[in-house]
């Protein structure tokens, strides 16, 4: 079972490669059209124009893409500011290894950080847990790309990247906050929402980590709960979600050291596993 329940039209995931094939080969399949815009067909391949035009393409997305994540987050925390859920919040711009500075109200100490990614969450260990942080949130973005479900993003995410960051380098991630760009809207109607709306309605998923690093005397920690942090709560709020529907938005992953037999003896390894609404929706096991 997906650890998503969102998926993609399966006639628009059949057009990608047919696209990829025809964009590959335009300069012979269809050689009027580079002639028309300017192109040289027989410069296409060989004097790199369409790999450069593919790998501009890609830089002005991704570039796109990372300003309209962080204005994303910067509008939620300005709701909640207004709201008087935070007393203040600060987007540090690149200078710092997190993307967002949160200040609770009622103590001037109390403050949490927000690091924003994208959907697969490749540069996990570029961030670090600043000391000061009482909550650690890693906000990974999926775009819109279809090539992949939402599922197959979260896993990597969930079971490859941040598990690992927890494991191996002692990092401590509260939660992870995914949001599909396509959830919720008439594109991609989502079972979480009883009717499409508009994508900047649309609430992110929330999955809760282990209270603590695992440790070989503490192997299985307590996962948090919404109740034990704040500002997961909040952007539940935030985004409209009420009490009543907290649920739907929230997994728990579970994290477990354990010593797994091998043929040299036993070794070090780590079992991850997925819940939603109590139930388990995945188990993996692999070596620390």
């Amino acid at each position: 079972m997906d650890i998503l329940p969102c998926r993609h039209e399966r006639d628009a995931v059949t057009q990608i490669e047919p696209a990829a094939e025809l964009l590959k080969n335009l300069d012979t399949r269809h050689p009027d059209i580079l002639l028309s815009a300017g192109v040289i067909p027989e410069d296409y391949h060989a004097k790199k124009v369409f790999r450069s035009a593919v790998e501009t393409i890609r830089g002005r997305f991704i570039a796109s893409s990372i300003t309209s994540r962080h204005a994303l987050v910067r509008d939620a925390l300005e709701r909640l500011k207004q709201g008087g859920a935070i007393a203040d919040f600060e987007h540090t711009g690149g200078t710092k290894r997190y993307d967002f500075e949160v200040l609770f109200t009622g103590s001037a100490r109390a403050a949490a950080a927000i690091e924003v990614k994208g959907g697969e969450g490749n540069s996990i260990n570029i961030s670090e847990r600043p000391i000061w942080a009482e909550e650690f949130l890693v906000w990974c973005h999926l775009d819109g790309a279809i090539a992949n479900q939402p599922a197959h993003g979260a896993y990597a995410i969930i079971f490859n990247r941040v598990t690992s960051e927890l494991v191996r380098r002692g990092k401590r991630v509260d939660a992870v906050l995914i949001r599909d760009a396509l959830c919720g809207t008439p594109l991609r109607p989502c079972p979480k929402y009883a009717r499409p709306i508009e994508a900047a309605c649309v609430a992110p998923d929330i999955f809760l980590f282990p209270q603590r690093v695992p440790t070989a005397e503490d192997p299985k920690p307590p996962v948090h709960s919404l109740d034990g942090l704040h500002l997961p709560r909040m952007l539940l709020q935030s985004f409209g979600v009420g009490e009543v529907d907290y649920d739907k938005h929230v997994w728990e992953v579970h994290v477990e050291l354990f010593q797994k037999p091998t043929s040299r003896g036993d070794r070090l390894a780590r079992r991850t596993a997925v819940y939603h609404q109590q139930k388990k929706l995945d188990e993996r096991e692999s070596y620390v």
